[in-house]
């Protein structure tokens, strides 16, 4: 009786990004999901797409992120979008802090690319990291790990680093709390 009551309270105790991950296991579960022609199309991705007011041939990796989110029931962030930088938030972690080790990544947390200055970017969901470097799920991205930007094809899990000085460049993590 004293383990399952010290169970309990080490359960509650817990942060809730440890407790549980819905959102990080509904994005494991569309790994290897593909569009079915290559332009941003298919039925799985216009599910994405949907759940953000977006169509048929809009970039998705934001709208996955957003699908994921809401299938997994997170409370924070509130954002859902079609736009990958709307998940830059003023409490987001800053690239260069976690490159210090300011900052530890915990699975499930959001990660944030941005192209130069543009509106333009990327975004997925860390599934490990260690400083510089680490694992994610993302969509809208390319099987392969050539180049740092996506460029369309399906769902898949990637090598990605912190390159401050690239032109197309990850800029921040979003926490994430259920």
């Amino acid at each position: 009786m004293r383990f399952l009551c010290f169970l309990l309270l080490l359960l509650l105790l817990l942060p809730s990004q440890l407790r549980s991950q819905r959102h990080l296991d509904t994005a494991r579960y569309y790994v290897g999901t593909t569009e079915k022609t290559g332009h941003n199309d298919g039925p799985v991705v216009e599910k994405f797409l949907a759940t953000v007011g977006r169509h048929k041939g809009d970039s998705w990796c934001a709208a996955f992120v957003s699908y994921c989110l809401t299938a997994g029931k997170v409370i924070s962030p509130s954002v859902r979008s079609g736009l990958a930088l709307s998940f830059k938030l003023k409490q987001s972690i800053k690239a260069n802090d976690v490159l210090i080790g300011k900052y530890k990544i915990l699975p499930g947390t959001i990660v944030v690319w941005r192209e130069g200055n543009t509106i333009h970017g990327h975004t997925g969901f860390v599934e490990s990291w260690n400083r510089q470097s680490g694992k994610t799920i993302e969509g809208n991205t390319s099987p392969n790990d050539k180049g740092s930007q996506s460029n369309g094809g399906g769902c898949y899990r990637k090598n990605r680093s912190i390159q401050p000085g690239n032109y197309f460049r990850l800029t921040c993590f979003t926490e994430v709390h259920e």
